[in-house]
């Protein structure tokens, strides 16, 4: 994922370090970037968020939005159940190596972990609330993310914005009435409620997972990898872990070569520890970017999106 090229002597100062518990950046092994954290930055959008794990310009930085529409049910769909609906685009500019067609197969793999991550039980969210006429009608939630900049940990990036996102989604109340027909059978009809103080939460949301993502280097791993260790990296693996600590998904990602059966156990238990503090983490970030005050916050930039 990284273009950075390392020469030996970088190579080798990054390996050793890990190995003996130092980072470049002065982190310890498990500890992750800055993260800021802001949400509804689309005003056309039924939610969003930019996350940017980093800081200003020497970070990831990712947008998600959220758009809800009414879609009709089909023959062979789900009877009762609404969707949802991924796509993942890295900009041209956020890599040099994004640039043309560059980009498209980190886009179908960053796609996939998040359709993996939000369909389905362990996602937490009630897709069956989703359903407005069973066989008749539901909602489908769009959800696109745009990756604006890219310096190492971009899988956890779109995480958090996708879950911050997802929290500060608000649906239309549908006003559901049973009208009988010119037999006198009762047919059901629906109104979308055009009131922006009359929404809903989606149901189910508190229950998302995050993601931890571990990059092996040497013999030994790192929690929310830079640019120049993830150029470093032999291998990487990202956990989905959920609030209640289980584990909900894991996906491998396209390095050179795979985990030993030890260290796979013991990243799978760190895993957990390491998602009970993001947990936490995410909580208080979270808060902070409705309020719009995030603390210990270093001065950031003004964009077209807002100030961030």
């Amino acid at each position: 994922m990284a273009s950075l090229v390392l020469s030996p002597a970088e190579q080798d100062f990054i390996t050793r370090g890990v190995e003996d518990g130092f980072r470049a950046d002065g982190r310890g092994s498990l500890d992750r970037r800055q993260v800021t954290l802001r949400t509804n930055m689309i005003s056309q959008a039924n939610g969003s968020a930019r996350c940017r794990m980093g800081h200003l310009n020497v970070g990831t930085d990712v947008l998600v939005g959220i758009k809800a529409e009414v879609n009709t049910w089909a023959p062979g769909e789900p009877d009762n159940v609404g969707s949802i609906v991924c796509n993942v685009e890295c900009s041209p500019s956020a890599a040099q190596e994004f640039e043309g067609r560059g980009a498209d197969e980190l886009n179908v793999e960053l796609t996939q972990l998040l359709d993996r991550i939000l369909n389905g039980p362990q996602s937490g969210i009630c897709l069956e609330k989703l359903c407005i006429i069973p066989k008749q009608a539901y909602w489908v939630l769009h959800v696109d993310a745009l990756v604006l900049d890219v310096k190492g940990g971009i899988i956890d990036a779109l995480v958090w914005a996708t879950r911050a996102a997802l929290l500060s989604t608000k649906l239309p109340r549908v006003v559901v009435e049973s009208i009988p027909d010119e037999d006198g059978n009762l047919q059901s009809e629906f109104d979308v409620v055009d009131d922006a103080e009359d929404q809903i939460s989606v149901e189910g949301v508190n229950n998302l997972p995050l993601t931890v993502t571990f990059n092996q280097i040497g013999k030994r791993y790192v929690v929310d990898a830079s640019e120049q260790e993830e150029a470093a990296t032999q291998a990487r693996i990202t956990v989905a872990v959920s609030p209640s600590m289980d584990i909900c998904a894991v996906q491998k990602s396209g390095i050179l070569r795979g985990f030993s059966s030890s260290l796979l156990t013991e990243i799978l238990h760190t895993a957990c520890k390491v998602a009970r503090e993001e947990f936490s983490k995410f909580k208080d970030t979270f808060a902070a970017a409705l309020s719009n005050q995030s603390p210990s916050e270093a001065s950031t930039g003004s964009t077209f999106l807002g100030a961030f």
